[in-house]
């Protein structure tokens, strides 16, 4: 897995430069991608990948949530087998997928079950990948980060550091295709 992460953040950094390049393409909002999410209480949300902050953000703003996660040793009781996302899908209508779906081979298949979704997101720090084929596959919001520090995100990352860690030299925005299909904002 580690040749997939290094492979994702190398993607990572040349679709900064694509994204940049192309920015009339996409809207562009600086700051968390919850704010940008399409949420209704009567939503069911399916997160696939445990991102509790999160989580507990929309907790109560919606019907339901079911939380599917493949390394079930670091999660509490309710999370589900991310083979459970089979079962689970047909009955959500938003999806959160993590960046790791990427990096562990997962997300075609996710995107294939999720295709009735009205708001399918990916986010995390590997998800700023070259958005277009994302969003050609149902995704319509994509949740990740600019480098603001290059090299105060390298030591970060070489000492092991994670999401908290990375707000000192990343700043989160979040990409909608302006021929997406899910624009509006709670």
């Amino acid at each position: 897995m580690s040749e997939s992460v290094i492979g994702i953040a190398t993607v990572n950094a040349l679709s900064s430069i694509a994204i940049a390049r192309n920015h009339e393409a996409y809207i562009i909002n600086k700051g968390n991608v919850f704010d940008y999410i399409s949420l209704e209480k009567e939503d069911i949300v399916v997160f696939v990948g445990k991102i509790g902050p999160l989580i507990r953000r929309i907790k109560g703003k919606v019907e339901k949530i079911y939380v599917v996660e493949r390394d079930l040793t670091r999660c509490e009781t309710g999370v589900l087998p991310d083979t459970a996302c089979e079962e689970v899908r047909p009955q959500a209508n938003v999806a959160i997928l993590t960046g790791t779906t990427l990096v562990n081979g997962t997300i075609d298949r996710l995107l294939e079950l999720l295709k009735g979704a009205r708001e399918i997101a990916v986010v995390g720090a590997s998800a700023s990948v070259f958005l277009d084929p994302l969003f050609r596959h149902g995704v319509t919001i994509v949740g990740g980060i600019e480098v603001l520090d290059p090299d105060k995100l390298l030591q970060i990352v070489a000492e092991g550091g994670g999401t908290p860690q990375l707000k000192a030299a990343v700043e989160f925005i979040s990409l909608r295709s302006k021929n997406s299909r899910a624009h509006n904002v709670t």
